[in-house]
């Protein structure tokens, strides 16, 4: 996450973190109502916006094939697996509907809308910001902790196995080639990752406790947020979207109709 996380100033790395994570639940919600991929496709219109204010709008896009890979492996998926509605072709027990193949669009456009509001949500939100937002939240304090160590653990993993690969690779580990070969030379590195991963799960709880983790007493934070206009005027926005989804989703519309 360290290495996803835009640092410079932007309009959402400036929002309340409890304001952020409510307007992400919001989106998602709107997202899980229609199927519809015209209907979905106003979501995009407005997660690319999003993404330009949220600061790491280069870093997005340097996971398009991420995004098509996974809006691909959906829409196949769905079309093939789904059986009703009329049939357009028939292959080998295999048939692809009308309404399926616009019942795949929706799904894959959904799911590739919700993958790019959540990385605009880690791209504009530092792990202090998460933690303060989950414990402003409610959230327990050791949840909190765990949930939003769980990111920082992410990228301290990839670089100490950057790391090892780079000092095996200086005593003539050959990490080159195909597949096949690559996964052979690349196997021998899981135990000494693995065992450094331990190491620093080691030296993480040492340093918790000397720190009173399981103390059972209220925490302060040095990080404070305030609601500002533009809090409230991110989270009416999200609000009035997705309450009109689910004014849509009553009155039938978005919906694929088999």
């Amino acid at each position: 996450m360290s290495d996803f996380f835009a640092a410079q100033e932007s309009f959402f790395r400036r929002l309340h973190p409890s304001g952020k994570m409510a307007a992400l639940l919001l989106v998602f919600v709107a997202a899980l109502l229609l199927d519809d991929p015209r209907y979905v496709l106003i979501l995009w219109v407005i997660a690319i916006p999003a993404g330009i204010l949220s600061g790491a709008f280069k870093l997005l896009r340097r996971l398009w094939p991420i995004f098509l890979a996974v809006a691909l492996a959906s829409f196949v998926l769905w079309a093939v697996f789904t059986r009703a509605g009329t049939i357009l072709i028939s292959f080998a027990g295999l048939s692809l509907t009308r309404q399926g193949v616009v019942y795949a669009g929706g799904m894959s456009l959904r799911l590739s809308v919700m993958l790019f509001f959540g990385l605009v949500f880690i791209a504009s939100t530092p792990i202090e910001d998460l933690y303060y937002g989950l414990v402003n939240m409610g959230l327990p304090f050791p949840a909190s902790f765990a949930l939003s160590l769980s990111f920082r653990l992410v990228p301290i993993f990839s670089e100490s196995a950057s790391t090892i690969l780079q000092a095996q690779r200086s005593r003539g580990l050959a990490a080159e080639g195909g597949l096949v070969s690559r996964f052979k030379s690349y196997f021998p590195l899981f135990v000494p990752v693995f065992l450094s991963a331990l190491r620093r799960v080691d030296q993480l709880s040492i340093a918790l406790e000397s720190r009173g983790f399981g103390a059972g007493i209220k925490r302060t934070s040095f990080i404070q947020f305030r609601f500002s206009a533009r809090d409230f005027i991110v989270l009416g926005f999200c609000l009035a979207l997705a309450a009109g989804f689910i004014a849509l989703r009553i009155l039938g519309l978005g919906m694929v109709q088999f």
